[in-house]
């Protein structure tokens, strides 16, 4: 009957309603690549993007009617690259999972079997989404220790001073004041709640802090915490590894869109397997020394986890 779900039809549905909820959810969940360089290779017959650093250059004064012949040379040799590569999850649904029975597996006048499937389905691109994103952001923040400056506490939590003077660091190399992100843990922003809840002293941002434990926006950096910010080893001290930064610190490429999804019937098994790819690399991109202007864009911003 036209009505019937047939294994085609059914791998088609949860095919379908898989890829909406996981590209639904890529799309909203806020991640550490709406803070960086982003570029897109789709289409393109190569793995590999240069996010391009061309050396500053410098110009002299020169008398009336002299001729200029010092040359300038264009240098991008400390360019950046980055190489994509496939991340990829699974899940399988079994045939009692989707229906009640194999019978019902087979055909279903009333449609009830593509509905659970679809359901189920759902539920799976929404976890898809949330396992790459992550993923995706604990490879970038794991490029903030590599940073070339650093500020931060090995042995005590984040202070207005040390974020002060994270945000100096980025005048000095004259980065760009638009676009500023601080990246953190939220065990790294627990303490600076208590130094900026005042709002005597700091207006409508003290009042935000009060009313919801958190702030958008300090020093004119953006607040993002997220427990994707890895740790790492400073002075013999586990700290939390964040960064404030500029989102030319960090490139990052993809291909192919957000995710790709897959799915087989294993008929002797008896459930249909669902595989999601995602492509990506990444790579430091302004975020190493300032030799020639090439960097400065990021500073490795650390505390103790214990605070």
């Amino acid at each position: 009957m036209a009505s019937e779900t047939t294994t085609t039809t059914l791998t088609e549905t949860i095919k379908t309603e898989t890829i909406g909820a996981a590209v639904l959810g890529y799309n909203s969940n806020p991640g550490v690549s709406g803070f960086v360089t982003s570029a897109d290779i789709s289409g393109m017959a190569t793995l590999k993007h240069v996010f391009p650093i061309i050396d500053n250059i410098v110009a002299a004064a020169i008398a009336e009617g002299s001729d200029y012949t010092t040359n300038s040379a264009i240098d991008s040799g400390g360019s950046a690259s980055a190489t994509v590569s496939e991340h990829a999850v699974k899940s399988t649904v079994t045939d009692l999972t989707i229906g009640a029975s194999q019978e019902d597996f087979v055909g279903s006048p009333t449609g009830s079997v593509a509905t659970a499937a679809g359901a189920r389905a759902a539920v799976i691109g929404t976890m898809f989404s949330r396992a790459l994103v992550k993923l995706q952001d604990q490879d970038l923040t794991a490029l903030f220790g590599a940073l070339n400056s650093s500020t931060g506490s090995s042995s005590g939590p984040l202070t207005a001073a040390l974020l002060t003077e994270a945000k100096s660091t980025l005048d000095e190399n004259d980065i760009p004041e638009d676009r500023r992100v601080a990246v953190i843990h939220p065990t790294q922003h627990r303490p600076l709640i208590a130094v900026f809840d005042d709002a005597s002293t700091f207006g409508a941002a003290g009042a935000a802090m009060v009313n919801r434990g958190s702030v958008s926006m300090l020093y004119g950096l953006e607040v993002f915490k997220t427990t994707s910010v890895g740790t790492a080893t400073v002075s013999s001290s586990t700290v939390y590894a964040g960064a404030i930064m500029h989102p030319d610190a960090i490139g990052l490429v993809t291909k192919g869109g957000p995710l790709t999804v897959e799915v087989e019937r294993d008929a002797s098994a008896r459930q249909v397997e669902v595989v999601g790819t995602s492509v990506w690399g990444e790579t430091e991109y302004r975020g190493g020394a300032t030799t020639s202007g090439q960097g400065g864009a990021g500073v490795y911003f650390y505390a103790n986890t214990t605070n």
